[in-house]
């Protein structure tokens, strides 16, 4: 059975938002359940809302997140409340993505792990910023085979989207 003891959000009775101040500190992790395996974990946010830094008009869009565990995963719950609080955190398309990849590796430390922002077009362009990190010191063999699971994936994903 999977430890939830670390856990503070998911089953807490309440559930307190905040929409200005993105943290890693609100992302709760837990541990692998398959440590070893090369496995793929996709995390789709449909629903995502900041506001620009100049204009203050919100912006919306999707982010999508993909990563490769190498210890630990994060909870749903909690990647809610923390994509939430980008709801009235102004900044440009291009620093949400960053720092939601930032703020996951901190966190989670992955093999591998991707933050595409799809953002609904203004005035005329849709931003699509996308992130990736790597683990550092990763292994070639390890990395050729999370390549290896990542493209797999994507080719699975592209048949469901």
């Amino acid at each position: 059975m999977t430890d939830t003891s670390g856990l503070s959000h998911l089953g807490s009775g309440s559930t307190n938002y905040s929409y200005d101040s993105p943290s890693p500190g609100i992302l709760d992790v837990f541990a692998n359940p398959r440590p070893g395996a090369t496995y793929v974990i996709g995390l789709d946010c449909f629903e995502f809302t900041s506001l620009c830094p100049v204009t203050g008009q919100p912006d919306y869009g999707r982010i999508w997140i993909d990563y490769v565990s190498d210890g630990l995963c994060v909870e749903s719950k909690s990647l809610k409340l923390y994509l939430v609080s980008y709801r009235n955190h102004g900044a440009f398309h291009e620093a949400c993505v960053n720092s939601i990849a930032d703020d996951l590796v901190s966190r989670l430390d992955p093999f591998y792990l991707r933050v595409f922002g799809d953002f609904n077009a203004r005035g005329g362009i849709a931003i699509r910023p996308m992130a990736i990190r790597w683990k550092a010191g990763i292994a070639s063999e390890a990395r050729a085979e999370v390549d290896s699971a990542v493209a797999t994936y994507d080719r699975l994903a592209r048949r469901l989207g």
